[in-house]
């Protein structure tokens, strides 16, 4: 199975780059379908449950880890709420199946242990890395540390719940402060 997380993996990097060399509307929708599908069809149990205690793990360490980042950026920036839309778009196409790809299939297949939360960290800011070359996203190599703290959220609860929470948390404040 590891070996066709990998392939899954690679075939991940193949479309984001081809979505960012090419940037045809299609592609915004065929990375996250790619992400939600492939779990499916690799008969993958992706642990997702609605628990009242995993909501508040993940608003919790959100709240810990990203008010301080929000107090010291808004002595710097002005931050912006994010229209509706995007705020949709941020957990429909993004939050979610990044989480159900990268913590519910790929740290669960390596190792739902710290050697995977660091492994699929690596691997999740390598996936961010078309942005770099293509938009000129000098903070998509970041994407490194929060993955820490989604994987570790997973590690912990066992469930994607919690990081996509955080996810779409550090999203949106990222978001709100570069518009």
């Amino acid at each position: 199975m590891k070996e066709k997380a990998l392939i899954a993996y690679g075939t991940l990097l193949v479309i984001l780059f081809l979505s960012h060399a090419f940037p045809f509307r299609a592609f915004a929708y065929a990375v996250p379908l790619f992400l939600t599908v492939v779990p499916i069809v690799m008969r993958r149990r992706i642990n997702f449950s609605f628990s009242v205690r995993d909501l508040i793990a993940g608003a919790g360490v959100s709240l810990l880890i990203l008010a301080p980042l929000f107090l010291w950026l808004y002595t710097h920036r002005v931050f912006r709420v994010p229209s509706v839309h995007i705020i949709m778009a941020q957990i429909v196409l993004v939050s979610f199946p990044e989480e159900v790809f990268f913590r519910g299939f790929l740290q669960d297949t390596l190792g739902n242990n710290l050697v995977g939360v660091v492994v699929v960290s690596l691997m999740f800011s390598l996936s961010h890395i078309p942005s770099l070359l293509f938009g000129g996203d000098i903070y998509a190599p970041l994407t490194f540390f929060p993955s820490l703290v989604m994987g570790l959220l997973y590690m912990k609860t066992e469930n994607v719940l919690p990081s996509t929470v955080f996810h779409f948390l550090a999203n949106v404040l990222f978001l709100g402060f570069m518009i």
